[in-house]
């Protein structure tokens, strides 16, 4: 086989697993397939740990892993072949490009949703332990949801201020429970005998989940738990919010880049064939909706003709004068 169509079966190979939705019905049948494998593996996975099922339908869930286990080995290798189509590794040498495809996180996902299953073949392994791995086959999704590479972005880039409010929390966590330790560890030793032992209160306090298996019973105890959980409240609700700001500023600040992009384009006045499709792998690499796309085409190309008629205007009239 020569290696042009080598390079057109690799390139189809591409498009079927990394296309978007919308690109052809063949890609979309192959990853909506893909996706519902994944759910029903979840789903066997959780059924499965019920002894009842697992004893009933015991060649039916092996059976069935075999089959999972064989498409997902499959798409793997797949993957591994024709990723060095992506634009990320077009400039790079093929070996070299498939290397950096193997050790990127999104392919370490893909490896552990099949090596230890393949390992299971030849080596005893804990059967919760594999039910376990097989739930994380839930993360497979990110190839098809392209909304996790979002959250992901904005978690990395609050990482910092997150971290900041969880010290703080494990701070004051720390201290409520030596303080409940010196205040109820004579009267409730078996609750607050030790610091240590005083932490699930205190965790479970702070976080506001007031299980009530242990309270305090002095008035001293009471106050400071009052405090404790009114703190709490804010306290826990700073990480969602840091995110949620996060979130609302990563997707402005996407718009903003391609609508800085768009407006480069229209210079000439028109966005050509080359340009259009720029602009469009733009807008998927910032996982923006097409709509959205089209709507900032639209819109700015309006405010660029109109832009264009007032400066003509402009000038006619210093013309007439």
């Amino acid at each position: 086989m020569s290696e042009p169509v080598v390079n057109t079966l690799r390139a189809r190979a591409f498009r079927l697993l990394e296309s978007d939705f919308q690109q052809s019905f063949a890609s979309k049948a192959v990853n909506i397939f893909l996706i519902v494998l994944i759910i029903t593996n979840v789903a066997a996975a959780i059924v499965s740990s019920d002894a009842h099922y697992h004893e009933d339908y015991l060649q039916e869930f092996f059976l069935f892993e075999q089959i999972s286990l064989t498409i997902f080995c499959l798409e793997y290798l797949l993957r591994i072949w024709c990723n060095v189509e992506a634009k990320v590794y077009k400039d790079l040498p093929t070996a070299k490009a498939r290397l950096s495809y193997f050790f990127s996180p999104i392919a370490f996902i893909d490896l552990i949703a099949i090596l230890p299953f393949l390992i299971a073949m030849f080596v005893s392994i804990d059967l919760r332990s594999l039910r376990l791995l097989r739930v994380l086959r839930l993360l497979k999704l990110n190839h098809y949801f392209k909304g996790f590479d979002l959250f992901i972005s904005v978690v990395i880039k609050e990482l910092k201020n997150m971290m900041a409010a969880m010290m703080v929390m494990v701070f004051l966590i720390i201290i409520a429970a030596s303080l409940m330790h010196a205040i109820e560890g004579e009267i409730q030793p078996e609750a607050f005998g030790s610091i240590l032992s005083s932490l699930w209160w205190s965790v479970v306090t702070m976080t506001t989940v007031g299980y009530g298996d242990i309270v305090p019973i002095t008035a001293l105890g009471k106050v400071i738990a009052t405090f404790i959980m009114l703190i709490g409240v804010g306290l826990v609700a700073l990480p969602a919010g840091m995110l949620a700001a996060r979130f609302g500023e990563e997707i402005r600040e996407r718009k903003k880049n391609l609508n800085t992009h768009i407006q480069d384009a229209l210079n000439d006045g028109f966005i050509n064939k080359e340009e259009y499709q720029s602009l469009a792998d733009l807008a998927e690499k910032l996982d923006i909706n097409p709509d959205e796309f089209q709507r900032s085409i639209r819109v700015l190309k309006q405010g660029h003709h109109r832009e264009n008629n007032d400066k003509k205007q402009e000038k006619c009239r210093h013309c007439g004068k």
